[in-house]
């Protein structure tokens, strides 16, 4: 029988006693060195790491590159190749076939551990600018490269102020930006957020800025530039409150005095605007939960009539993302929470249906506006990552790039299947494993889960879990409300006031692979990163023998103080205000740490987190461990994993990652085969 804790007496008061692991003091670090210990001396004696760093490693040890970007007949994209760390920026010019280095980011890599987050290069391909990480978080510096010369130039952006780049200006001399006020109090650095125009060679503290004082602190603007360089549109996006907001505003690049109109007045809704010829076209979920496109030609905007034509109607699959190129609109649709891709043309006619490999997920699409060819990205469990290059004229797409792994994939074999939950709705989830599996209630299984602001948990390639499924293991992905599998009605039935419908869908979906017998609870473990920690750290205090094994990722886990740490403001929309007394009281109901009973027997955990998180602040997973080691009877290892300099994703480089993973996989391995 399975324990629930939900709605026990806990001791809610104010009283904290690990307040103190918010702080970076002494008296932390010292607790820090000894829970690192643990750590490192567990993991020392663990019998199966040795042998999954070298096949991870060997999975890993494989070529990457992104997606290619075009510009005046030149070709920019990002390669990894094999054994090295991380992946440099090349350029095949116009009438070459041979890629030339550009930024050896595998170079700064070795050299000073900063880590290349992004680079994109001018219309006309003279210059790039990148962005560079001290610790691979969202702290970055800006930076601009002569391609010609193959040089970056002096002046940059400091890292300080969280720059962000957006977009180059037509000429290519000058680019627009997103930065915080230089003067932000420490609390509030990725606060007061507004766009900049920043000329090359310019001091970045006399950039001119757009919108002043139009904005709220805790606004998210953007801004994109239409592809001959004469209009742009500013965005403004605020999910500080209890509903999300958008606000957008166009203007003209050769107006000196920046005056620009409001297309759209602040609603309770999101709309993503792309400028493609003469329109402006609205990815939104105004009145359209499963969202819809809409056309307003950027004259008639301009002169405040502001009443876009539907082209493409809401339907029962939700539309995740669009692109444009000449005359043909690319839309991907999520059906039963995978990728389609549909063509049809500037008016919303269907042209046809691309033929896509298997169910799986388009991560990223694009291609030159005016080109001939659609480049994206798909991978599933028993797909690699690969680019497919869609001509236009052609019918189905051709593999432009796939790397190739060591493994046999057509041992592999993918189920997709629904199971209700305790309110009776249908949920899906996944199930990968090798073929010949025998459904004995006997197999180990790791399932994954998120169920949070509306994100998609869709089939992806994950190199990590082949040897796993080589073991015998089953590895599940459930896709739990708060997502956005199913449009924006999955997304609010699973935040603020029904949050809790994420953490029981989670569990029923745990209930459904036992009684399937696909595993049993001793041999089942469940993971979870960032919005997902906070789903793991709920499950296992709700329901402590849910499973044998928890591993919670960058966890946000103490629901109280979240909003007062970097940008936790922004997810007051999905978790609820803390300063509202309704919302606290929902927040208590779930939030991990404050329902961490005395004398409960809990799984094993490892909570890994990052020092230079500066997404979800370290401070959740240090004081869920120490609370947790202090209040439960558990035999079980509590231990926290730490790396020294990573940010929100985990380890940096091919070498830390792999060595991060061995560490996951070696701790369920180890406690999955306890007796």
């Amino acid at each position: 029988m399975i324990m629930n804790m939900r709605g026990s007496k806990q001791n809610k008061n104010n009283s904290d006693p690990f307040q103190f692991l918010e702080k970076n003091t002494l008296k932390t670090r010292k607790w820090l060195t000894l829970e690192q210990q643990k750590a490192d001396a567990y993991f020392l004696q663990n019998k199966y790491k040795s042998s999954l760093v070298k096949r991870i490693k060997l999975l890993q040890n494989v070529e990457s590159k992104s997606l290619p970007v075009i510009k005046n007949g030149n070709t920019f994209f990002s390669w990894r190749k094999r054994s090295e760390e991380i992946g440099s920026v090349y350029i095949i010019k116009k009438g070459s076939k041979k890629p030339v280095l550009l930024i050896n980011s595998e170079s700064i890599f070795k050299r000073s551990g900063y880590i290349l987050e992004s680079w994109i290069p001018n219309k006309n391909g003279t210059r790039l600018a990148y962005s560079l990480s001290k610790s691979g978080n969202d702290k970055t510096s800006i930076f601009t490269f002569d391609v010609k010369n193959k040089v970056t130039l002096k002046n940059h952006i400091p890292d300080y102020i969280y720059p962000y780049f957006m977009c180059w200006n037509s000429h290519g001399n000058g680019f627009w930006y997103r930065h915080s006020n230089l003067k932000s109090p420490k609390t509030e650095e990725k606060l007061n957020m507004k766009i900049y125009f920043h000329k090359i060679g310019d001091n970045f503290k006399k950039d001119q800025c757009l919108l002043g004082n139009k904005t709220e602190k805790t606004d998210w603007p953007t801004i994109s530039i239409s592809e001959d360089g004469k209009y742009f549109i500013i965005s403004v996006y605020n999910s500080s409150k209890e509903k999300e907001t958008t606000q957008m505003f166009l203007g003209k690049t050769s107006d000196k005095n920046n005056k620009i109109v409001e297309i759209l007045k602040k609603e309770n809704h999101l709309s993503y605007a792309y400028i493609h010829r003469d329109s402006v076209y609205f990815l939104t979920n105004k009145g359209a939960p499963n969202w819809k496109v809409q056309e307003a030609k950027i004259s008639n905007l301009e002169l405040g009539r502001l009443a876009p034509k539907t082209i493409l109607g809401e339907d029962k699959d939700k539309k995740e993302s669009i692109c444009f190129i000449k005359d043909r609109l690319f839309v991907e649709v999520l059906e039963n929470a995978s990728s389609r891709l549909y063509v049809y043309d500037l008016e919303g006619r269907l042209k046809r249906k691309i033929n896509l490999p298997t169910k799986g997920t388009i991560s990223t699409m694009g291609g030159e506006k005016e080109g001939n060819h659609l480049f994206f990205m798909f991978s599933s469990y028993s797909f690699p990552a690969a680019i497919f290059n869609l001509a236009l004229e052609k019918k189905d797409p051709t593999i432009f790039f796939q790397a190739k792994l060591p493994f046999n994939f057509k041992k592999v074999e993918i189920r997709q299947e629904f199971f209700k939950s305790k309110d009776g709705t249908s949920v899906p989830m996944f199930i990968v494993y090798k073929r010949g599996l025998k459904e004995n209630g006997n197999n180990p299984a790791l399932v994954y889960g998120y169920g949070g602001f509306g994100l998609s948990i869709t089939p992806h390639f994950h190199a990590n879990i082949i040897p796993f499924l080589e073991d015998g293991g089953i590895y599940v992905e459930i896709n739990i409300r708060g997502g956005g599998e199913y449009g924006q009605k999955w997304h609010d039935d699973g935040k603020l006031f029904k949050k809790q419908n994420s953490f029981d869908d989670f569990t029923a979906g745990l209930n459904y692979l036992v009684k399937k017998k696909y595993t049993n609870y001793n041999k089942l473990a469940i993971f979870g990163w960032s919005n997902g920690g906070l789903l793991i750290g709920s499950v296992i205090t709700q329901h402590p023998n849910i499973c044998k094994v928890a591993i919670i990722g960058a966890p946000v886990l103490d629901m109280i103080r979240y909003h007062l740490f970097d940008g936790g403001k922004y997810w007051i929309s999905d978790y609820g205000d803390p300063n509202n007394k309704k919302h606290l009281k929902n927040l208590l109901k779930f939030s991990p740490y404050y329902n961490i009973n005395t004398g409960i027997s809990y799984p094993a955990v490892l909570v890994l987190t990052a020092k230079q998180d500066d997404r979800v602040h370290p401070m959740h997973a240090y004081k869920f461990v120490a609370k947790i080691q202090k209040k439960s009877k558990t035999s079980n290892p509590i231990l926290l994993r730490v790396e020294e300099n990573a940010g929100h994703g985990g380890a940096n480089g091919i070498n830390k990652y792999v060595e991060q993973y061995a560490d996951i996989w070696s701790f369920i391995y180890d406690q999955l085969n306890q007796n």
